[in-house]
Order: C-alpha cells, then sequence, then structure tokens
C-alpha cells in the first residue's frame, strides 16, 4: 500500500511538472513562432526578394532613384530621430522596403587573366561628400572660370547649381569596397568593364539630412554657385558586384569597410 501511495504521489508531481512546462512554452517566443508567425515572415521576406529581382530585372540596372527617394522623405518631411512616426510615415511614401542602390565602380578592379582572379578594392566616397558613399552628382548652368570675372559673372549668366546625394551607410562611415573572387575569361570579356555596387539596404533614423549652401562668384571662382547636400541614411543588408549593361550578378558576398 505504501508502494502505491508512492507510486501515485511521483505520478500527481510528473503531471503537474508538465502542465508548468506546457503552460512555460506557451508564454515562451517558441510558441510565438507558430505557422502563422513563420508564414508572415517568409511572406515578407518572399515580397522582398521579389522587389528586388524586379529592380534587378531591367536593362541596364539602374536601381531605385536617389533624387526619388530624397524628395519623397522631403516631402513627408521624414527625418530626425523618432522611430515610431517615422515607419508609419515611410510606409505612406513607400520606402518602408529593402532598397537597391546601385554606384558604378570605373577604378579600383583589377583581372589577372593568369588566375582568373578578380580584385577590388575602391573607394565610393568622394572629396564632394567626404565620409559617405555618392550616389549621384548633378551640376547645372555653366562655369565661368576663366570666361569672366567675379564682378561680372552672374550679369553674364555665369550661375550653377549643384545637386549632390550620398549615402551614409550604418554609423560607421564605411565607404570602401574590397574583395576578391574567380571570374571566368569569357564573363569578364562579356562584361567588358561594366561593372558597379549594388547595396541593399533600408532607410533608419534619422532618414535624410538636407541642406543648401550658396557661394558668391570670387576672382578665383567667378560662378555664383548654389549646392544642395543631402545624405541618405540607411542600414546596409548586403553588398553585390554587379554588371549593369548585362544584368549579371558576380558576387552576393562583399563588404563595406574603412
Amino acid at each position: 500500500m505504501s508502494n502505491l501511495k508512492s507510486r501515485l504521489l511521483r505520478s500527481n508531481i510528473a503531471c503537474v511538472l508538465a502542465c508548468i512546462s506546457f503552460l512555460a512554452y506557451a508564454a515562451s517566443p517558441a510558441a510565438a513562432a507558430s505557422p502563422a508567425a513563420a508564414s508572415t515572415a517568409s511572406a515578407t521576406s518572399a515580397a522582398a526578394s521579389a522587389a528586388i529581382a524586379e529592380v534587378l530585372s531591367g536593362r541596364p540596372i539602374v536601381g531605385d532613384d536617389p533624387v526619388a527617394i530624397r524628395d519623397a522623405l522631403a516631402k513627408h518631411s521624414i527625418h530626425g530621430n523618432a522611430p515610431s512616426l517615422r515607419d508609419r510615415d515611410l510606409t505612406k511614401a513607400s520606402l518602408d522596403r529593402e532598397l537597391v542602390l546601385v554606384v558604378p565602380i570605373p577604378y579600383g578592379v583589377l583581372y589577372r587573366s593568369q588566375t582568373h582572379v578578380l580584385t577590388i578594392n575602391a573607394d565610393l566616397a568622394s572629396e564632394d561628400a567626404p565620409g559617405a558613399i555618392l550616389l549621384k552628382k548633378t551640376v547645372t548652368g555653366p562655369d565661368g572660370r576663366g570666361l569672366t570675372v567675379a564682378a561680372e559673372a552672374k550679369a553674364k549668366g555665369y550661375i550653377q547649381q549643384i545637386d549632390l546625394i550620398g549615402l551614409k551607410p550604418d554609423a560607421t562611415s564605411k565607404t570602401r569596397i574590397r574583395g576578391h573572387l574567380t571570374l571566368p575569361p569569357s564573363t569578364f570579356a562579356k562584361v567588358d568593364g561594366d561593372f558597379a555596387i549594388a547595396l541593399m539596404c533600408s532607410l533608419s533614423p534619422p532618414y535624410l539630412s538636407d541642406q543648401s549652401e550658396h557661394s558668391d562668384p570670387t576672382d578665383d571662382e567667378p560662378t555664383d554657385i548654389t549646392t544642395r547636400t543631402s545624405f541618405l541614411y540607411t542600414d546596409v543588408q548586403a553588398v553585390w558586384l554587379i554588371s549593369p549593361q548585362t544584368g549579371m550578378v558576380l558576387s552576393k558576398n562583399l563588404h563595406l569597410s574603412n
């Protein structure tokens, strides 16, 4: 009889422990990762992949337009450090997604035909936007250098508008690409020097900085110049080497470095 009571007591304790374990699991993050949650995450990932595939499907591959991104952020006043509000604004601006920003690399690429190894060592920054990746630079209007003097420059129409858009990746200011990969001679010949970096990224606080600066004509630079400098702030998820004209993705394993 004593043995029976002992077995029943152990059985009851086991049941209680089982119930406690079940309740603990139900409240745990693992339980939250239900099939429905997994399905939602999978759908989100699939949508992001589809959006990237659509951007990369065009010929040539141009990626998302940094001017359009800048103007949409400015229009919806999306800047600063208020994530809860800004996330909602990003949705309104259709920018709550992964972006593809394409940056040409006209130099810093070396191919060794004997070993079929392509080496990349290129800085995507410029003296116009130090510490940032230069996405776009547009200059409109004539330069008066060597053609006029400061006092007459504006009257003669030597007026320029310079529009600079840069990318601030994370908080690191990393702008250099270094890497190497094996590339068959036939692929290198097909690419024919047409290399670019595709940055897969999403906008992050403070999202945008945007300022204008005016310079009056001087004897050294007899041109009336207004420069607009904008920076997009992002988290970079991936760095690809592509050939925009052919549409080929040559590497998905590059990284930004100092």
